[in-house]
This record gives structure tokens, C-alpha cells and sequence, in this order.
């Protein structure tokens, strides 16, 4: 899996799944999309998260800062001050009714150090120091998700190289790791919470081929193996949301270039391709908020005069069903 799919990923849709297709299968015509902002008042960037504050406030968080919305059309800018954590090698998650920063990356991809300071916030106006992590993963690019009271880190980079390690934490201070995953070590995964268990989604070597498999875990201690094939070609820089009962890979992206791409389930092992009529890319944000799915942010790149040129995205979307 390239750095450029890791961070962006790229596409072409194409029937998927593990098994024989479903007969509760999605219809094109069941889902709407509606643009509710041809450009947001944040920046245009790609791999930053959405949460939703208790009360229904989104919270998007960008390198720069936090804007807030009740509906996704009006947003308004937050005092909280940025981080200081770079979410494209870090976590950023929402856990126990707060954002939650696991820790600093400094240097590159290659040669890095990582500073076990964790952060939080709940009225998204200023972070608390938690303080400094025991045991902390020293990897970078893991996926992560709270899961049954937990923090999780899953996977990631060390060493030059990618890794099958799990660990947790319940305060974000003291970490332990989980016994080792029968899953291949893997970079860049995805985690995502559906139908009870967590789920690892595809990851695989940096600069090398991209997993294409589910693997899920009630505990975080066994794990099997629901789908060893989520599409003949892998996709890589989506984002996975649970809606309509439902797990969605927004942005799936494959073959080396850019679609307006998403997989959907209803199991997590047989996968459908839904097109959508927001434009190309992947590392997108997406929330959901009762009967709507929406989408913001992410990037996609085409060359011209054989230079790369990668577009940034800020429009603001919503789904629901008809």
C-alpha cells in the first residue's frame, strides 16, 4: 500500500463481497444525496474527524482548530487552540463523550519519536492535559476506536516496517497490549464498530500491497477472519460508517485512481458498490446524526504536464434514505 493510497487513496468500483450477494441487496434509488455547502468556512483538507458532542453538535477538528454545527450548513469557529498532534500519524478519537488526542508524532514516517501526551476535551474549548501514557504504542498510522469502555490502538508503523499488535486503555493513561492478533501486521487499517464486535478493516505494508480483508473481535483477545476478500481490487483511503444498519467504505478507492466510491453490508462479508454524486476522493470525513449520513473533507489527485496535482475538498454533504 502506497503513502499516496494510505493518504488518499484511489478507485474504481467494481462488484465485491465474500460470498454470494445478498438478496437484501442496496438499491441505487434507496439512499439521496443532498450538497448542503459548495465550501465550508474551514480549510479545504482531507483525514481530520467529525464527532458528535452530546446534544448533537458536530465538531469537525482540523490541524488549525474546531468548527461546530447543529445542521452541517451554519457552522461557527471554537476557541479550542489546535492540538499540536498530527492526525495524519496520530489518533483522534471520540470516547466517553469527549475528543481525545493519543499522543504527538515528531520526524517523518521513517524517523519518528513519539511523545505519550494525552489530551482531551468535552466542551470543546480548551484541551485538558490528561498526562504523560504508560505503555503507550510507539507506532504511527494505527487505526483506533472505543469499543466496550476502551480506548483501542490496532496495528500500525515501527521499525520501517508494518505490525499485528493490539492494545487498550481505559483512561488513556495506562496501555496494555492484547495478545497477539491472528491477522497479518498492517498499516493504515481501518476500525470500526458494527453489529457488537470491532472490526479491523484492510491496512497492509507501507509502500506495499494492501490487506483486503475484515477480521472482528468481541474482547479484543480472539478474532476471526469475516471476510477474506472485500473486493477483487483492495480498497484503500475510505472511511467506514456505520448508517441504516449498515457498515459504508466511503471514499473505497482502487486501481490507482479516484471515484466517487462506497461499499456497503449488511454483514461486513458480502460488499455492494454504491456510487455517489459528490466528486472524486477519499480521506473524508463522515459523521452521522439520526436519519442522515454526511460527508466533508477529503482529496484527490491527476497529473498535469506530467506533474501531480492534488485537489482538496470542503463541501458538505448529507445522505438519507428515501
Amino acid at each position: 500500500m502506497s503513502r499516496r493510497a494510505f493518504l488518499g487513496g484511489a478507485g474504481v468500483v467494481m462488484l465485491a463481497g465474500c460470498g454470494a450477494a445478498s438478496s437484501r441487496a442496496v438499491s441505487p434509488g434507496r439512499y439521496r444525496w443532498s450538497r448542503l455547502l459548495a465550501a465550508g468556512p474551514f480549510r479545504k483538507s482531507y483525514n481530520f474527524p467529525v464527532h458528535v458532542a452530546p446534544g448533537g453538535r458536530f465538531m469537525l477538528l482540523q490541524s488549525e482548530g474546531c468548527w461546530s454545527s447543529r445542521d452541517a450548513v451554519t457552522w461557527e469557529r471554537r476557541p479550542l487552540p489546535p492540538s499540536g498532534s498530527n492526525m495524519a500519524y496520530m489518533q483522534t478519537i471520540f470516547h466517553n463523550g469527549a475528543t481525545w488526542v493519543l499522543g504527538r508524532h515528531r520526524g517523518d514516517y521513517l524517523d519518528f519519536a513519539i511523545d505519550p501526551a494525552i489530551l482531551r476535551t468535552s466542551d470543546w474549548e480548551r484541551w485538558e492535559a490528561v498526562g504523560q501514557a504508560s505503555g503507550f504504542p510507539q507506532v504511527i498510522f494505527a487505526a483506533a476506536a472505543s469499543f466496550a469502555g476502551w480506548m483501542w490502538m490496532i496495528g500500525g508503523h515501527r521499525g520501517g516496517q508494518a505490525v499485528a499488535e493490539v492494545w487498550r486503555s481505559r483512561d488513556g493513561l495506562a496501555w496494555e497490549a492484547m495478545p497477539s492478533p491472528p491477522w497479518s501486521p498492517r498499516t493504515g487499517a481501518k476500525a470500526a464498530v458494527f453489529g457488537g464486535r470491532m472490526l479491523v478493516i484492510g491496512g497492509g505494508e507501507l509502500d506495499g500491497p494492501a490487506s483486503n480483508d475484515i477480521w472482528s473481535t468481541d474482547d479484543g483477545k480472539t478474532w476471526r477472519r469475516d471476510c477474506p476478500q472485500i473486493a477483487p481490487e483492495r480498497p484503500v483511503g475510505f472511511a467506514p460508517q456505520v448508517f441504516d444498519d449498515r457498515l459504508w467504505l466511503v471514499g473505497a478507492n482502487r486501481s490507482g485512481s479516484f471515484e466517487s466510491a462506497m461499499l456497503v453490508s449488511q454483514d461486513a462479508k458480502t460488499w455492494q458498490p454504491v456510487s455517489a454524486p459528490w466528486s472524486a476522493r477519499g480521506g473524508v470525513a463522515t459523521w452521522v446524526n439520526g436519519d442522515r449520513m454526511y460527508l466533508t473533507g477529503g482529496k484527490h489527485s491527476h497529473v498535469e504536464r506530467g506533474q501531480t496535482v492534488f485537489v482538496y475538498s470542503n463541501d458538505v454533504w448529507a445522505m438519507s434514505r428515501r
